[in-house]
């Protein structure tokens, strides 16, 4: 009997050892995940409804709705336009994250002034991604292992065209292109995209909320038919097919705001988001004598289509229909802006 009795004494004595190291290991791992909230660059803990984004530097804690930007050139800097669209979405939601993703591969410079700037708004935060860890446990995680992404010409377009989806389909949200100006808020829109010529889908604006069917269709389609040598196939091309087959329409106006549809998807009117046509882009930067500050104000965003007009410059003083839309929507960055003289 009292054999048995000192196994057993011996038996809690180990299990009551084993719990106190497994305990003091586990407070130990808290702790340590907790520094990574207590960053320079990420003071504050995650809440229980949020979900973790791990970049290159830290674990970001992200919120419900969150507004996504994405940088793909591997640059470590943000230009003007860029930083403008920025800083119009950060204005208009202040009650929103706004999150801006970097394939830098080196620290963000942020001895550039444009780039500064960002740092010092409240909702916004400048991440370098991880696209290995961003795409983990996502349907394009084989897309990125295979690698053919990585030698296409359109490089930088594809992996943005990957990323919105992956992000959207994670975190939900909206994403914006950074060559938008945001001219008021988009808080209420829902499962919502735009048009970029009345009658296919553009991705300058996603809000969708995560794992929504389209995006599912999306990026299993992206997944399985990716082609490194198309400019468009992958994004645009793929979003228009997906949302017509779920939506059984023909043309995208079909689907505008406050239309019946049984898709669980609408489109702004062309419009409200593309006022003037890619075409036209010229008329964003020509001179005014006198300045219009009216032009957009049935406007949720413009987009100044940066592909065709980056050889173009918004010239300080002009009064050009852009530098307006600036001038009052990115005050910050037009002040910046008007140091160098152009943008």
């Amino acid at each position: 009997m009292a054999f048995r009795t000192r196994n057993w004494l011996v038996a809690v004595c180990t299990t009551v050892c084993i719990a106190v190291v497994f305990i003091y290991q586990f407070v130990q791992h808290e702790d340590a995940i907790d520094m990574s909230f207590h960053s320079e660059t990420s003071n504050f803990k995650c809440k229980a409804n949020t979900k973790l984004l791990i970049t290159a530097d830290y674990i970001e804690c992200i919120e419900e709705k969150p507004i996504f930007f994405l940088e793909t050139s591997d640059s470590p800097r943000i230009k003007a336009r860029a930083s403008c669209a920025v800083e119009s979405a950060a204005r208009h939601h202040p009650e929103r994250q706004v999150r801006v993703l970097f394939s830098s591969p080196t620290a963000l410079d942020l001895t550039d002034h444009f780039t500064k700037s960002l740092t010092q708004m409240d909702n916004v935060q400048l991440l370098r991604m991880d696209m290995a860890l961003i795409v983990e446990g996502t349907p394009l995680l084989d897309w990125y292992k295979k690698g053919k992404w990585k030698s296409s010409r359109y490089r930088t377009v594809h992996v943005s065209d990957a990323l919105r989806l992956v992000l959207l389909w994670k975190y939900g949200g909206l994403y914006l292109d950074t060559d938008v100006v945001v001219l008021r808020s988009l808080s209420h829109l829902h499962n919502t995209t735009t048009t970029d010529n009345g009658k296919n889908l553009g991705s300058a604006l996603l809000s969708f909320e995560p794992y929504h069917p389209v995006l599912q269709a999306t990026i299993m389609d992206f997944a399985a038919s990716y082609s490194s040598s198309e400019f468009a196939k992958n994004g645009p091309v793929l979003l228009n097919k997906h949302f017509k087959d779920r939506c059984h329409v023909e043309f995208v106006d079909e689907l505008y705001v406050g239309g019946e549809n049984n898709c669980d998807v609408e489109v702004l009117p062309f419009k409200s988001t593309y006022p003037i046509e890619y075409s036209n882009w010229q008329e964003y930067f020509r001179p005014q004598t006198t300045p219009n500050e009216t032009a957009f104000d049935s406007c949720y965003v413009i987009h100044v289509w940066n592909f065709l007009s980056s050889g173009g410059k918004l010239v300080v003083g002009q009064n050009s229909l852009y530098e307006m839309a600036m001038k009052k929507h990115c005050p910050k960055v037009y002040e910046l802006v008007k140091k160098v003289g152009y943008a």
